[in-house]
């Protein structure tokens, strides 16, 4: 090449298709990373709720009747669109009454997969509805299958 520095046109090839491999293995990673964090977050709201619940039963003979009702969702029974949503989270109670109630933190992943974790009364810790909704395919979101 008469002393001209520079890459051929293989040596490029070479490195891109490397960088995209790595990218390949790496992104999946990093988004089941951030979904795990999301979770924890999601079932360290679920503790203070339930402890929170035990303190309304405790201050008033029965549990809270709404999410909103609890110190960490607004802490007024009589506000409807308190803040109920955390990390993409949506936080309910779909069973409830004065003895007994489950809080619910609910969020899509994708499609028609959802990551549920609930904690009730009678549960000391959250448990994951579905745990493989978090996994990440690299597959399933280029093919969708």
């Amino acid at each position: 090449m008469d002393g001209k520095n520079g890459f051929t046109l293989v040596e490029l090839m070479v490195v891109t298709a490397i960088v995209a491999i790595l990218a390949a293995v790496a992104t999946p990673a990093y988004i089941n990373y951030v979904n795990r964090t999301k979770q924890g977050q999601a079932e360290s709201m679920l503790m203070t709720a339930r402890l929170e619940e035990e303190e309304h039963y405790t201050d008033y003979g029965q549990y809270a009747a709404t999410i909103q009702c609890l110190p960490s969702f607004g802490n007024s029974c009589s506000l409807a669109s308190a803040a109920n949503t955390f990390g993409g989270y949506k936080f309910t109670l779909p069973t409830n009454q004065a003895n007994t109630y489950t809080i619910q933190a609910a969020r899509t992943i994708r499609s028609g997969v959802s990551d549920v974790v609930t904690i009730s009364q009678s549960s000391t810790t959250p448990t994951v509805q579905n745990p493989n909704a978090l996994g990440y395919s690299l597959f399933v979101w280029l093919f969708g299958h």
